[in-house]
């Protein structure tokens, strides 16, 4: 199974052959094996040319780049190999079509905010979640993209503090640009894996990733990787952090901590990232299929079943926790 490549070292990455290879600054040189990537996560000063990404869209590996301090840059998107012209088709005239777009936009947040409960609920401090089910029954209540994001809003508003709650960390509120604090500071960091895993996902099907419903699409970013991983925070990032919380596998010397923010540090980041790749590689039944299926494969399955909705007319139902 290809997995995820993280480089944290500085130097050049070029194509060698038919692989690739990473000269550091000291002058020692690393082979990546080609045939083993999904994707290519750069976090160090690293210097590459064009002729690097043409062998990595010939190969249809993905390459996210991020800065020291773990700050999202952007991505290189291989060209689509897969492509459908009734998908695409499809795609738009469920995002112009204004009852069909809220419908999903819809399914997307009160699917987030089921799986958000849900892991309240399995946690062992007997949180109450009652103020979160009223707020989640406002959303039958919207018509527009703009009052489905305000209950979110509201929604998310009470959710973190019950989350900080069940990790055992205080919070005063979502600080993102930058973080302030630990859970903040996680969640930053794991909301920007799971987009870029969630893009690497859409890439593997005949989704565009530009057009989407909840998020409205822009230049710059890849909108549907946005809406479905509205589904998968509360599954993963959440429920990952909370583990590493918990457990106490992060502790203050994992961070970097000043007045107005706080970041982890390249040990940090690096005991993250082992551990949410680990939970990608974890498995849970899947009862339609009748078995066990990793949660990076669960994304996967989402973007079909968006397919099989949109060209087929199936009702989309978001991925909902029952374990």
């Amino acid at each position: 199974m290809k997995k995820n490549y993280f480089v944290f070292s500085s130097g050049t990455l070029k194509r060698k052959d038919n692989t690739i290879a990473l000269e550091k600054e000291s002058g020692k040189r690393k082979y990546i094996p080609i045939e083993k990537i999904q994707s290519l996560y750069l976090f160090g000063e690293i210097n590459f040319n064009s002729r690097l990404l043409a062998f990595l869209s010939q190969q249809q590996i993905s390459l996210h780049i991020f800065n020291r301090n773990g700050w999202y840059v952007g991505s290189f998107a291989p060209r689509k190999q897969k492509i459908s012209g009734k998908l695409l088709t499809e795609q738009v005239k469920a995002y112009i079509e204004r009852n069909r777009r809220i419908a999903y936009a819809k399914e997307f947040i009160t699917s987030a905010m089921h799986n958000m409960i849900r892991i309240l609920k399995r946690s062992e401090k007997n949180t109450s979640t009652q103020s979160l089910e009223q707020t989640k029954e406002k959303i039958k209540k919207t018509n527009t993209i703009s009052e489905i994001m305000a209950v979110e809003g509201e929604f998310r508003q009470k959710y973190y503090p019950l989350l900080a709650e069940i990790s055992g960390q205080e919070f005063t509120g979502r600080k993102k640009q930058p973080p302030v604090g630990k859970l903040n500071s996680l969640i930053s960091f794991g909301n920007t894996l799971l987009y870029t895993e969630t893009l690497n996902k859409i890439y593997q099907t005949q989704l565009n990733p530009t057009i989407s419903y909840l998020h409205e699409p822009s230049e710059m970013r890849f909108s549907l990787a946005l809406d479905i991983s509205e589904i998968f925070k509360p599954l993963i990032v959440d429920r990952l952090i909370t583990n590493l919380l918990n457990k106490k596998t992060l502790t203050d010397k994992d961070f970097d901590e000043s007045l107005d923010s706080t970041l982890l540090n390249e040990f940090g980041k690096k005991k993250f990232i082992n551990a949410f790749q680990d939970f990608l590689e974890s498995t849970v039944m899947y009862p339609k299929l009748k078995r066990k299926v990793s949660y990076a494969t669960l994304i996967r399955l989402e973007c079909y079943k968006i397919i099989r909705s949109l060209v087929g007319g199936e009702d989309y139902e978001g991925l909902k926790m029952w374990w």
